[in-house]
């Protein structure tokens, strides 16, 4: 470890042959893990830490909700805006050189690297709080290597045997943070090796995190983060399963859906709804959607992202949803992501309705609730009258409709297997290439298909 010595001498006062004392001072850039991680006190600022790095712009500061939604959009967005690396998301025309592609990979690792050291110096957190702790750490490496393997993986999980398709280096042993390290030329782990990692660190997560946790990961979304896993893996009885503990803790802890439907975001703090939220002040915190979807009048951009009229007409005239857009500049915007200094949403509780309205008739069940109750919750919330019967499509639909551009966009087009601007859901064009950085510092790298 490289060391700083300051040397002091204070003419008159100390003989100059006394200067042989020095001040050492430690390089904030290059400290050694065994004292970043030497107390308890200085891993519970590292697990803070690693929210920030995981809030960060290239992740869920925006970057991986408005990434999925621009490669899923489907005829419901544009981008118009002048960086050409959104663009290239947009019309599934990336170069690996994507500075979008390679930043969220880049982060992604970091904060894998950050839970990795957590959890592997565990043993100093006070007792009481160890369970705690490490269930953090678990969810937020869960959650970097769930957007890994959904934007850099070969494939989706269902798209052909997920033990031999291609998925992103798995690493859980602790190590420098610095990405570049040689510890870390690794080749890509399979998709189903991957994903194993990512339901062990969310279970595990789910059963130690507490049901109330500030605006900290807690029970609720570490069981909606699994939801959302096993939906792309078409297991829709561990998404209902998951989606319905979601709902039991939340609800029977103070969590519940906001009414009206708008006061349910551009929040400076986090609402009865939200699982799970970054947090952005005008001190700190970064939220991306704002920059990209709304507008110059609001602090933003210039309108980048503009709402198509065929996405805007999907909503029924009196849906409280429809009502959140605003037009400006020519085209319609999203209001979910108006407002300078707002959270970003991460997790809300209307999703896990949704999801496990869709799980409970794509297999028969009422766990829980019935579908047609579950749909009902978030169309009445929406203004929206009941409906007497309900279809898979409905379900759908309303799930389009309720969580539209909070990053689900891609996911869901691949888990429907729709047909995304004119390209399968499984077309090589649908998935990131591993960027040029990482495969000129990782020889053991392989390139995606197609790039």
């Amino acid at each position: 470890m490289r060391k700083i010595f300051l040397y002091i001498a204070v003419a008159g006062l100390i003989p100059f042959a006394a200067c042989d004392k020095r001040l050492e001072l430690k390089n904030p850039q290059s400290i050694d893990a065994t004292d970043a991680f030497s107390t308890d006190a200085k891993v519970k600022k590292v697990l803070v830490g690693n929210y920030e790095a995981l809030g960060a712009g290239s992740m869920f500061g925006g970057d991986v909700l408005w990434m999925s939604e621009l490669l899923g959009s489907g005829g419901d967005l544009n981008w118009v805006g002048t960086f050409p690396d959104p663009r290239q998301i947009w019309s599934k025309n990336m170069l690996i050189t994507n500075n979008n592609a390679a930043a969220t990979y880049a982060q992604a690792y970091r904060v894998i690297f950050n839970a990795n050291n957590i959890i592997a110096n565990i043993g100093v957190v006070a007792s009481a709080d160890q369970a705690r702790v490490k269930a953090e750490a678990q969810f937020q490496r869960a959650l970097a290597y769930f957007e890994l393997i959904k934007f850099f993986g070969e494939k989706p999980f269902f798209a052909g045997s997920p033990a031999t398709l291609k998925g992103v280096p798995l690493i859980t042993s602790p190590g420098p943070t610095a990405p570049q390290d040689a510890a870390y030329q690794l080749p890509r782990a399979s998709v189903d090796a991957v994903y194993q990692q990512i339901i062990t660190d969310l279970t595990q997560a789910e059963i130690a995190l507490p049901h109330k946790n500030g605006v900290y990961a807690n029970k609720a979304s570490a069981a909606l983060a699994l939801s959302r896993v096993y939906l792309q893996q078409d297991n829709f009885t561990g998404a209902r399963d998951a989606a319905d503990r979601c709902i039991s803790s939340a609800t029977a802890n103070g969590f519940s859906l906001v009414i009206p439907y708008s006061a349910a975001f551009n929040n400076a703090a986090n609402t009865t709804e939200d699982l799970f939220s970054v947090q952005v002040t005008n001190q700190a915190g970064v939220n991306n959607c704002f920059i990209y979807f709304s507008t110059g009048t609001y602090g933003a951009r210039d309108g980048d992202i503009e709402v198509t009229d065929a996405h805007y007409n999907k909503y029924d005239p009196t849906d409280a949803r429809r009502s959140l857009f605003f037009f400006e500049a020519g085209a319609w915007r999203c209001g979910k992501w108006r407002d300078i200094y707002k959270n970003v949403k991460v997790m809300r509780l209307a999703e896990a309705y949704l999801t496990r309205a869709e799980c409970n008739f794509r297999l028969g069940t009422t766990v829980g609730a019935t579908p047609l109750q579950d749909v009902n919750r978030t169309r009445n919330r929406a203004g929206l009258s009941s409906l007497g019967a309900i279809t898979l499509q409905n379900i759908l639909d309303e799930r389009e409709l309720e969580l539209a551009f909070e990053g689900q966009g891609a996911w869901d087009a691949k888990r429907l297997r729709l047909t995304v601007d004119g390209k399968p859901w499984n077309d090589n064009k649908m998935t990131f290439p591993i960027p040029l950085r990482e495969m000129n510092v990782n020889p053991n790298l392989v390139q995606n298909p197609g790039y």
